[in-house]
């Protein structure tokens, strides 16, 4: 049995991976070998993601130091928390491609992602969302498409006047 100090150490290491985070997966540590959890950390850390099995008790105790109580009843039987601190949806995509070789294993009971709750089955819809850099090129797009409409429409303009003028020049010459 760990002591208090110890105790106290992972309690507070939670809480500051908590109050960094964009989000937290709470996942289903059950049936999982040590093989299939490597892998998974080895995936979820090219995303910049921590994979971490914790004891209940003490990532309860690190929610409510955070403030973040929704998930405290998520936090029963063998447990594993995926933490990102730089975008929220990408565990979900990684999550969701690993469940996809793993078929029962490895169910994701919540996640919180930018100050949201989310269930399980939530989570799925997560992962189809596009990146952030899809999302903010997509509405750049849409910023820059009335913009460019209007520049051709005055092209349109300019361009038939000229030909207008040009048209008259002639006219006279003749």
């Amino acid at each position: 049995m760990s002591t208090r100090a110890e105790r106290t150490a992972v309690i507070e290491e939670l809480e500051q991976a908590f109050r960094s985070a964009k989000g937290i997966y709470v996942t289903d540590n059950n049936k999982i070998t040590v093989e299939v959890v490597t892998r998974l950390r080895t995936e979820l850390r090219k995303g910049g993601i921590r994979y971490i099995v914790v004891k209940n008790t003490l990532a309860k105790e690190a929610c409510k130091r955070v403030g973040i109580d929704t998930l405290t009843p998520f936090f029963k039987g063998p447990t594993a928390i995926a933490i990102t601190p730089k975008d929220g949806a990408v565990p979900a995509k990684v999550l969701r491609d690993f469940r996809k070789d793993l078929k029962d294993l490895l169910d994701v009971r919540a996640a919180y992602v930018d100050g949201t709750l989310f269930s399980g089955t939530q989570t799925e819809k997560l992962a189809d969302l596009p990146s952030r850099e899809v999302l903010l090129a997509q509405l750049l797009g849409v910023f820059k498409a009335p913009i460019g409409n209007m520049a051709g429409v005055l092209n349109g303009i300019l361009t038939k006047f000229v030909r207008t003028l040009d048209a008259v020049r002639e006219k006279k010459e003749a």
